[in-house]
């Protein structure tokens, strides 16, 4: 009985620990709670990215590379992406039926057979492919509960000014980064910036977004719809090795 005694005490002061070290600041879920009702709801958007991002190389150590997106996203099943950058031009067009990427760099071209949906679409690529899609992960419902349940810290910061607009300043910590997310005091809630840290690579390199968005605007068809430039050869997009 004492051992057993011994041993309860020792997990009621794990789970005690445990309970400590993890921080939620309520306001902070709350503002992003707004800003994914608002997102989820969306029926379109046109979203520019600008990134910088590091890239570690063993004789320079951290590299600045930088990327600009032009995103076009018509729900449930059409998206169009369009990237420049450090990696070239590429475009990316989804119709709801086929997955086409284009590299404008080397006029290479691949089409792939694709699932019904975007949040799908993003799923299938990023797991079988690596291709990411920039700020997908705010369209996913439940995309505050799984970051509030991955992460030991969310802490609200207080309110700034980026770029001339007002903005709440939130920050956290998940197992691989840490992470800052600026969003805008409005009546949007739309994120504007994010940084993140990752603490799970060598020098802890950094990725920085900021956001411009336009929303619920009436977008083509014919948008979305790739069609092969003359002298394209086309290509395979080769899975990521697991």
């Amino acid at each position: 009985m004492k051992r057993f005694g011994l041993l309860l005490l020792m997990m009621v002061a794990t789970m005690s620990i445990s309970a400590q070290l993890k921080k939620i600041d309520t306001t902070a879920v709350f503002i992003l709670e707004r800003m994914s009702r608002v997102i989820t709801e969306l029926q379109s958007c046109r979203l520019n990215v600008q990134a910088i991002y590091d890239v570690y190389t063993p004789d320079l150590g951290l590299i600045k590379n930088s990327e600009d997106a032009d995103i076009i996203m018509k729900g449930p099943d059409k998206i169009f992406m369009k990237l420049i950058g450090d990696k070239g031009e590429r475009t990316f067009f989804y119709n709801g039926e086929t997955f086409s990427y284009y590299s404008f760099t080397n006029n290479l071209y691949a089409q792939i057979e694709a699932p019904k949906t975007i949040l799908t679409l993003a799923d299938t690529i990023y797991t079988t492919f690596g291709i990411d899609l920039y700020a997908i992960d705010f369209f996913y419902p439940d995309f505050i509960d799984e970051l509030v349940k991955n992460s030991s810290v969310i802490s609200y910061l207080g309110q700034t000014i980026l770029n001339g607009k007002e903005c709440f300043h939130l920050a956290g910590c998940l197992p691989e980064y840490n992470y800052q997310i600026w969003i805008q005091h409005d009546s949007f809630f739309l994120p504007a910036k994010v940084v993140m840290a990752y603490t799970n690579r060598k020098m802890n390199p950094q990725l920085e977004a900021t956001y411009n968005w336009v929303i619920n605007q009436t977008y083509p068809d014919a948008i979305f719809e790739f069609a092969i430039p003359p002298g394209a050869t086309k290509t395979n997009i080769l899975p990521v090795k697991k």
